[in-house]
């Protein structure tokens, strides 16, 4: 499967919150932490989970590490998913 680390990486629900938080704006782990009810090394090593399955990328900015949402990687696997659904759906369809 072409998206398993990302399947993979989605599949835990606070990789989901820390997902959903970037998707409303950058942030760095204390960030993160503050808005979680996780500790601070609990959160880098989900993060770590989400960048190397290519979700999300880092960029220092001084002392602090900023996360974002990987835009192109989120939007190749909404494509993959599309192409699924839409299958599935013509299989509904009338049978002759």
């Amino acid at each position: 499967m072409p998206y398993e680390d990302q399947f993979s990486a989605l599949s835990h629900p606070l990789r989901q919150n820390i997902l959903h938080l970037l998707t409303r704006a950058p942030a760095s782990v204390g960030d993160l932490t503050d808005q979680l009810d996780a500790s601070q090394p609990v959160v880098s090593q989900h993060l770590k989970v989400l960048r190397e399955a290519g979700l999300i990328r880092v960029t220092p900015d001084g002392m602090r590490r900023i996360y974002r949402i990987e835009t192109d990687s989120l939007e190749a696997l909404r494509h993959y998913l599309q192409q699924h659904w839409l299958a599935a759906l013509g299989d509904l369809g009338p049978k002759d």
